[in-house]
Formats: structure tokens, C-alpha cells, sequence
């Protein structure tokens, strides 16, 4: 069984896939993993992503971005009044909506939010099946948390209209959780973890008490008026004041330029996440004008610190909103398009120094890929399975026929999952190495009880290498309900896991 994650944020957009027992994100026909969730109309076509982002130099009137925010939105609400005033885009009224009022081939076409998602979700459909996710269309959608029932229809039937099968809605919190199995591993722990996100134009903070594998949203606080986009205006501002000195002009009439230094400035952004030095460069930027300037992350990270006050504060607001204090979270996500910047991660961690801060994923792909662990866990617990006659009243389960268990000694089984089991089921074992231990090779078998060595068939084998002496190692089993056997192991100190998942035979 196969199906995807979807997250469509305010500037990009990704999407992930579930298949034969991994998430991986897709990339677009350009190689990217993100898509922008731009859209241009222009005299040949209608265009979404980076072909479209570029038609803000030229075609500014015609293009579409940051859609979500108007998501639900009539058009006399304050947002859309600070839409208005930041896009070139027309916005006109029709029976209380905002719609886009765009020219292509000629005409005068208008809109609504609704219709522009659907556009970049037909991309997004496009680009995972022309990359091998042919024929899958089922999907879950991942939303902010703050998005009420109507906003997340509108959502949810943009999706559906664009091809995919929606199975669930989930926020976007809830996401980030699944996509490090936070919670999910033990069951047993009960803890507090902050989710952060710093989207392209917003941010939010997030508290989330977690036991026996379930999620509660303690306490959030929301800011719609930063957002990542602010560390590009600082930047876009220093290159500008870099370019009127160095050719003593002034380019902050022309919006023509601006646009261009805008893009420079957001890709320069970019690349110093992984860069030491990025190199900015705009032909004929004004007057005929080149500009070139190396801009190391050194200086960028001096302009941006006065903006990550912003940051930790709103931490601090949604600390006080849940009255908890730092040393009560366990566990902190950084997650966003706008939250890579290494310098941000690294004075939210200060800021939260007695917590283990989870950044094994590209912070603008988590949403994406925990959404897809949801649609994992709905494809793989449907209903194809389970036949049910009326008319003789009988109702047919998957039954494992096997006991599963685990190797705890040289000559000895422990069984975890007990013979003739019903699926779906879950069950966890806890497994305490030796003081002068450091690795374990975790064997599984099938057998038929009382379970020995000699009748038992070995499945898999997972091995855990590089460990702290006398590590605890909980394993847990997930019988799905197609027969499917995922089983995943998790050291508690170091947070290593390996898992396998084993089909049905």
C-alpha cells in the first residue's frame, strides 16, 4: 500500500510518499523537494513553482503567492486588507469573497484562493506521478492548527478536485510529532514537547503533552506578522544599501529591480544554510548596472539577530500560556520553510538548553513527511481486510497464525505478539543490554507455541551498533491489519532506531 503527505505552506509547498515501508520526500522536475507555491498566468500558459516565482520580475499583476493566508477569508477581514497592500496582484469582491483578477491570453479570468490551491496541487499530483507514484492517489493533509472546520474543507476539497483522495486533515503540529515517531516509539513515557515553526510570513509555538502515544495541545501562541520572509528583507535591504553605494544610485523606486534583488536575496538566504559564503549576483540590476557581492553567513547572522528575539519570545508567550517552565520540555521541533538558517536552531537550543532538540530532517520537509507516516498508518489499517456478509451476519478478520517472538538468550524466545493474534495489534518489548555491551543484533521469529528455537522461523534482523554500555532498547511490533509486520527499535539515550517492515505471506 502506498500513499502521500501533503503540507502547502504560505511560500512552498512539498510532498511526501509512503511506500513499501518508507517516507521519502519527491522531488519536482527540477530536483527540488519543495515546490513554491507560486502561480503565474501569463499570454501561453498557466504556470506553478519556480517557472512561475520568476514571473514576479515581469509579470508581478499575474502572479500568485502566498494564497493560504487568505484561505476561509470574506473580503472585508483584516487580512485581506494586508493582502491588498502587499500584492500586485487585483483583488475585487464577488458576494462578500476575495478573488484574483489575473490576464491570460487576452482575457480577464477572476479566481477564488480555493481554485489557485488546486492549481499547485494538480502540480504537486503531476510531479509524483511522473516520479513513480503512478496510480496512488490517497493522501493526508496536514494544516495549521488554528484552521477551523470551514477553512479546512476548503482545503481538503481544493485537494480532492486536484485528484488526490484525501483520507484525513491532521495539523500541522501533529505532523511534525509523527515525522520523528515522537511519542509513538514508547508508550509508556509521558512528556512535553514544543513544536516551533517559522513559516514564510507567520510563526507559531506550539506545547504538546504526550502519554501513552497520544497528543494534547496544552497551550499555542501564533504570530501572523513575521515570519522567514523578515530575514530576507533584512537582507535584501544590506545588499540594496551595498548596490546604491557602490554605484551611487538609488534602486528603491524601481520595482522592477527590487523584485530581482528580492529573489537574489532569498536564494543567497538559502544557500548560506549550508554555506559559509554565498555569492549575490544580479545582471543589470538598474541603469545597466551588474551586482556582485560575497555575503558570508557571518555578516548575514549579525543582521538577523535583533529578529530572533521575535522568535524566542513567542516561546516564552506559549511557556507562560501552559505554565510550564524550559526545563519541563522534553523534546523541541524546529520545523518551517523559513526555520533553516543554522543560527536560529542554534539560539532556540540555547534558549532551551535542558531539552534534546529533534533536526534529523530538513526542517521544510518534516510537515510533509509526518503526514505521510499518518497516511501510512490509514492505508495500512483499512478496511480491505475485513469482508462483512449481511445476509449471514458474519464478520472475517486478518488472524496472524503465528506467535512473533524475540531472541533474548542464546536458546531462549520470548513471545512478544502471542499465537493467532487479531490485526491490527500493537505490542512493545523492553530489552536492557550489559554493562560492557555496545551493540545488539535484534533477531525476530515466527513460530508455532510453545515457541523454541528449533520449530522457530527467523524473520528479520536489526542491528544496533555504537551504543551507550548497558542500553535500554525498546522494540515495538505493529501488526497491520492487511498482515503486514512493522517492527521498529529505539534506544532511549541516544534516540537510534532501526526498523524493517516484513510483508504478509
Amino acid at each position: 500500500m502506498a500513499a502521500f503527505g501533503l503540507h502547502l505552506g504560505t511560500c512552498s509547498a512539498c510532498l511526501a510518499v509512503y511506500r513499501d515501508g518508507k517516507t521519502n520526500v519527491i522531488a519536482n522536475d527540477l530536483g527540488d523537494r519543495v515546490t513554491p507555491a507560486v502561480v503565474a498566468f501569463t499570454d501561453h500558459e498557466i504556470s506553478v513553482g519556480a517557472a512561475a516565482k520568476q514571473e514576479i520580475i515581469r509579470n508581478a499583476s499575474n502572479t500568485v503567492s502566498h494564497v493560504k493566508r487568505l484561505v476561509g477569508c470574506q473580503f472585508d477581514d483584516p487580512l485581506v486588507k494586508e493582502y491588498i497592500e502587499s500584492t500586485s496582484v487585483r483583488i475585487v469582491k464577488d458576494n462578500g469573497l476575495p478573488l484574483f483578477e489575473v490576464e491570460q491570453k487576452g482575457k480577464t479570468l477572476r479566481y477564488t484562493p480555493s481554485q489557485i490551491m488546486e492549481l499547485i496541487y494538480k502540480k504537486l499530483l503531476e510531479t509524483a506521478q511522473s516520479h513513480g507514484g503512478s496510480g496512488i492517489k490517497d493522501a493526508v493533509l496536514a494544516v495549521p492548527p488554528d484552521f477551523d472546520v470551514k477553512q479546512r474543507t476548503i482545503v481538503s476539497e481544493a485537494a480532492t478536485k486536484a485528484g488526490f483522495n484525501i483520507l484525513r486533515v491532521i495539523n500541522e503540529t501533529s505532523a511534525a510529532l509523527l515525522a520523528f515517531d515522537v511519542g509513538q516509539l514508547d508508550q509508556t513515557e509521558h512528556f512535553k514537547t514544543l513544536v516551533y515553526r517559522l513559516g514564510g510570513t507567520s510563526h507559531e509555538a506550539v506545547i504538546v503533552d504526550i502519554e501513552q502515544g497520544m497528543y494534547r495541545i496544552i497551550a499555542k501562541a501564533a504570530d501572523t506578522q513575521f515570519g522567514g520572509d523578515k530575514f530576507t528583507e533584512v537582507l535584501q535591504a544590506f545588499l540594496t544599501s551595498e548596490f546604491n553605494r557602490q554605484f551611487r544610485l538609488n534602486m528603491s523606486t524601481n520595482k522592477r529591480s527590487v523584485s530581482k534583488l528580492g529573489l537574489a536575496a532569498e536564494r543567497c538566504k538559502h544557500a548560506l544554510t549550508t554555506m559559509i559564503t554565498a555569492q549575490c549576483a544580479v545582471d543589470s540590476l538598474f541603469e545597466g548596472c551588474d551586482f556582485h557581492y560575497n555575503m558570508s553567513r557571518a555578516r548575514f547572522d549579525s543582521l538577523c539577530m535583533p529578529l530572533l528575539s521575535k522568535c524566542t519570545g513567542l516561546i516564552e508567550e506559549v511557556l507562560k500560556s501552559a505554565g510550564c517552565n524550559k526545563e519541563d520540555i522534553s523534546k523541541v521541533i524546529i520545523c518551517g520553510g523559513g526555520a533553516k538558517p543554522p543560527l536560529l536552531k542554534k539560539v532556540i537550543g540555547d534558549f532551551l538548553s535542558s531539552s534534546t532538540l529533534l533536526n534529523s530532517i530538513p526542517e521544510d520537509e518534516i510537515i510533509a513527511l509526518g503526514a505521510a507516516k499518518e497516511a501510512a498508518l490509514l492505508v495500512g489499517n483499512d478496511t480491505g481486510n475485513i469482508s462483512i456478509d449481511n445476509e449471514a451476519s458474519t464478520v472475517n478478520f486478518k488472524i496472524f497464525p503465528k506467535s512473533l517472538c524475540i531472541r533474548v538468550s542464546k536458546d531462549e524466545l520470548e513471545v512478544v505478539v502471542p499465537q493467532h493474534s487479531l490485526a491490527p495489534t500493537r505490542r512493545q518489548h523492553t530489552l536492557t543490554l550489559d554493562p560492557q555491551q555496545t551493540a545488539v543484533a535484534l533477531e525476530i521469529f515466527e513460530a508455532d507455541e510453545p515457541a523454541t528455537l528449533e520449530t522457530a522461523k527467523l524473520l528479520a534482523k536489526l542491528v544496533m551498533r555504537d551504543l551507550p554500555p548497558g542500553s535500554t532498547i525498546k522494540s515495538n511490533f505493529h501488526l497491520k491489519r492487511e498482515g503486514d509486520l512493522h517492527i521498529s527499535c529505539h534506544e532511549v539515550t541516544t534516540d537510534k532506531t532501526e526498523s524493517v517492515t516484513i510483508p504478509c505471506h
